[in-house]
């Protein structure tokens, strides 16, 4: 979920609408899970596992920054923008460091 942290819609990012969720009711599970390949897991209730864009959306958005050089430059200014102010490394050690001061009862 680090694109929602990361991207504001219309300001640094278009976000399209969820066209479909991808739900499971079962698995099988691999190697990678740490609980013996082959494992068959079966949910009580469905789950999401994952979503898919509305292609509509994407179209749309699409169209809208190839037509629009004023768009994609103010959007790609303020998406830079942002990361510099929040996600550059001394913003976040800064940010880190307070946290960890303030759990610690030192701020």
């Amino acid at each position: 979920m680090g694109l929602l942290d990361t991207m504001i819609h219309g300001k640094t990012a278009f976000l399209a609408g969820i066209a479909q969720e991808i739900r499971l009711r079962e698995t099988i599970l691999a190697d990678q899970e740490g609980r013996g390949a082959g494992r068959r897991v079966v949910f009580q209730d469905p789950r999401v596992v994952d979503y898919r864009a509305s292609v509509d959306d994407i179209a749309a958005y699409l169209v809208d920054l190839m037509e629009n050089a004023a768009l994609r430059r103010q959007m790609g200014e303020a998406g830079r923008k942002r990361v510099v102010e929040t996600y550059d490394y001394r913003v976040v050690a800064e940010q880190f460091a307070r946290t960890v001061a303030e759990k610690l009862g030192l701020a």
